[in-house]
C-alpha cells in the first residue's frame, strides 16, 4: 500500500489581490448604458446624424453661403484710401485744438494714426514702408506735444502736406496681399460657435490622444481637461476676436471687381485680383439681382445663360441649384442661412427655459412647504395662457429680431421643464442617498447639484430635445407671420411667407423651407423618442429596429 503524501499547507490568500468569485466588475456608466441602447436605433442615429449634419452646415454658413470670397489675393484700394483719410482727419482735428486752445477731438490721436499707418504699410513696398515709419514717428510726436502754440500747428500742417504729397494713392504703387473677406461677416459669437462645432467633431482624435497622455491620473481630472477643452477653447476665441481683431476686413462689393487684373473696376469696389477662392454657393444671403427673377432651381438667369456660352461666366455665376425669388436672391444661400436663424433659435431658447426650469423646479421638490405651494401656483398661473399668443404678444411691444425671439421663448416655456424636474426631486427625495447626505450635514446646494440633479436629468434631457423641435417650429410660425427675424437675415418660415404670393409661379419657394422645417422637426422628435426609450431601465431592450 503506497503512502500519500500529505496535503499541502494552505498557503495565505495574497492581501493585494481579491478572489475571483469577489471581484466586482466595473459598472457602466448611465450615460454610456442610454449611448448604448439608443444606437440600437437605426431611424433615430439616422436622424441623429442628421441633425449634426444640419447644425454644421448652419454654423459653417460664412463659408459656404457668401458673395465675398474666402481668400483672395490682390490690392485693396479702398482700406488704403480709408486709412489715408482717416490719419488726415486726426491731423486736423489736433491742428484746430492747437488754433483754438480746445481740447482734441480725439482721445489718443497717435494710437490712430499708428494704427492706420500699419494698415497702409501692408499694402506698400518695403522703401515706402519705411519712409512712412519715419514720417509716423514725426507726426505722433508733434500730437503727443504738450505746447500749445502757432508753430506746432505750421509743424502739424507741413506734416500733413509731406503726407498727402508723398503718400497720396495716386502717387504710390501698392502691392498685392492676402485678404479674407469672408471672416467680415463674423463676430466674437460666431468664433465660439465654430470653435466649439469643430472641437465637438473632432472629439474622437483629441479625446483618443487626451486618454492616452492623461493615462496616469485620475478619471475625475480627465473629464476635467475633456470639459475645458470643449468649453474653455471657444470661449478664449471668442474672447481674442472680441479684443484683438479692432479692424474688420473690407466689405468691398468683390463682384464688381473680380479678376479685373491690372485696373480698378470703379471707384466704389476699388480691388484689383490676382486670384480668388469662393464659397461653394457663392451668393450672399441677402444679395439682390432683379436680372434673375423666379429662376427655377438648377437654372441660371439670361445672362448668366449667354456669359456661359460665350465662355466668359465667372466663378461666382453658377446655377441657382434651388432657385431665385421674386427680387432675384438666391434660395440655397437663404436656405443655409435660414437654417443657422432656426438652429440658433431653437438651441438657445430651450437653454434659456432649461435652466430656468430647472432652477424653479429643483427648488420647489427640494424645500417643499411653502416654497412648493407658491413656485406651483406660478406655475399653473403661467400655463393658463396659450403660449404662442403670449410670445405674439410680448413681440409686438418688444419688436422683432433674432435675440427678443429666443428670450421670449425662453422666458415662456420653462414650466413644463420646471413640473418635470420638481416631479423627479420629489420621487428621489426620500431615497437613502440624499437621507444620508442630509444626516451628515451636506449643503442643500451640495446634495441638490452634485446628487440629486444629476438623476434627474435623463428626463429632462428628452424634454429638451422635444423643446428644440418646438422653438424651430414656433420661429417658423413667428417668421411666417412676420413677427420673426428681421431684414437681412432670413429664416425657413421668412421664405415660405415669400412664395405664398408667388405658388402657381414658383413652388420651389414653397416645397425648400417646408421640406427643412419637416426633415429637422422630424429630426429632433425621433431623437427625443428613442431617447426617452433608452433612458428607461424598462424599456432597455425592448426596441424595434428600423
Amino acid at each position: 500500500m503506497t503512502e500519500t503524501a500529505p496535503p499541502a499547507p494552505p498557503t495565505a490568500p495574497d492581501e493585494d489581490k481579491q478572489p475571483a468569485a469577489l471581484q466586482i466588475p466595473e459598472s457602466e456608466n448611465q450615460w454610456k448604458l442610454v449611448w448604448r441602447e439608443f444606437r440600437r436605433r437605426r431611424l433615430a442615429v439616422a436622424a441623429y446624424y442628421l441633425i449634426l449634419v444640419l447644425l454644421t452646415i448652419s454654423i459653417f454658413a460664412p463659408f459656404l453661403a457668401n458673395d465675398r470670397p474666402l481668400v483672395y489675393r490682390g490690392v485693396n484700394n479702398r482700406q488704403y484710401r480709408e486709412a489715408s483719410r482717416n490719419i488726415g482727419a486726426v491731423i486736423g482735428g489736433q491742428i484746430r485744438a492747437v488754433t483754438a486752445g480746445g481740447k482734441s477731438e480725439f482721445q489718443d490721436p497717435g494710437k490712430i494714426v499708428t494704427q492706420q499707418i500699419e494698415l497702409m504699410g501692408a499694402q506698400l513696398t518695403p522703401e515706402k514702408v519705411t519712409q512712412l515709419q519715419q514720417l509716423r514717428d514725426q507726426i505722433v510726436l508733434l500730437l503727443e506735444s504738450q505746447e500749445k502754440n502757432p508753430q506746432l500747428a505750421a509743424d502739424l500742417r507741413a506734416a500733413r502736406t509731406e503726407f498727402r504729397r508723398d503718400f497720396d494713392l495716386r502717387k504710390v504703387k501698392l502691392v498685392t496681399a492676402t485678404h479674407w473677406p469672408a471672416l467680415s461677416v463674423l463676430n466674437w459669437m460666431g468664433v465660439i460657435l465654430l470653435c466649439a462645432n469643430t472641437i465637438f467633431l473632432l472629439r474622437p482624435v483629441w479625446n483618443w490622444l487626451l486618454v492616452r497622455l492623461l493615462s496616469n491620473v485620475t478619471r475625475q481630472t480627465q473629464r476635467l481637461t475633456q470639459f475645458a477643452i470643449l468649453v474653455g477653447i471657444p470661449l478664449l476665441a471668442g474672447l481674442a476676436w472680441m479684443t484683438l481683431v479692432t479692424q474688420r476686413v473690407d466689405v468691398t462689393p468683390y463682384k464688381q471687381a473680380a479678376f479685373q487684373t491690372g485696373e480698378t473696376v470703379s471707384s466704389d469696389a476699388a480691388v484689383v485680383y490676382d486670384w480668388a477662392i469662393w464659397p461653394l454657393v457663392p451668393y450672399g444671403l441677402d444679395e439682390i439681382n432683379l436680372d434673375a427673377k423666379y429662376v427655377k432651381p438648377g437654372s441660371s438667369s439670361t445672362g448668366d445663360i449667354q456669359r456661359r456660352a460665350t465662355g466668359s461666366l465667372k466663378p461666382w455665376q453658377q446655377p441657382h441649384w434651388l432657385g431665385t425669388d421674386g427680387i432675384g436672391r438666391d434660395i440655397t444661400s437663404r436656405m443655409i442661412w435660414g437654417g443657422r436663424v432656426s438652429m440658433a433659435v431653437g438651441i438657445v431658447a430651450v437653454s434659456i427655459y432649461v435652466t430656468i426650469g430647472i432652477i424653479v423646479g429643483s427648488l420647489a421638490g427640494y424645500f417643499r412647504g411653502i416654497a412648493d405651494l407658491l413656485i406651483s401656483r406660478i406655475i399653473e398661473v403661467v400655463i393658463c395662457f396659450p403660449s404662442f399668443f403670449l410670445i405674439l404678444t410680448i413681440i409686438a411691444f418688444v419688436g422683432p429680431s433674432i435675440f427678443n425671439i429666443m428670450l421670449v421663448i425662453g422666458l415662456t416655456a420653462w414650466t413644463g421643464v420646471a413640473r418635470l424636474v420638481r416631479g423627479e426631486f420629489l420621487r428621489l427625495g426620500q431615497q437613502e442617498f440624499v437621507l444620508a447626505g442630509r444626516a451628515l450635514g451636506y449643503s442643500p446646494p451640495r446634495i441638490i447639484f452634485r446628487h440629486v440633479l444629476p438623476n434627474a436629468l435623463a428626463p429632462v434631457l428628452v424634454s429638451a430635445t422635444f423643446g428644440i423641435a418646438g422653438a424651430i417650429l414656433t420661429e417658423s410660425a413667428l417668421s411666417f407671420l412676420g413677427f420673426g427675424v428681421t431684414v437681412p437675415w432670413p429664416s425657413w418660415g421668412s421664405i415660405l411667407s415669400s412664395g405664398r404670393d408667388a405658388i402657381s409661379r414658383a413652388p420651389w419657394l414653397i416645397y425648400f423651407p417646408g421640406i427643412a422645417i419637416f426633415l429637422t422637426i422630424t429630426a429632433y422628435n425621433l431623437v427625443g423618442e428613442a431617447l426617452r426609450d433608452a433612458s428607461d431601465p424598462r424599456l432597455r431592450g425592448q426596441h424595434i429596429s428600423h
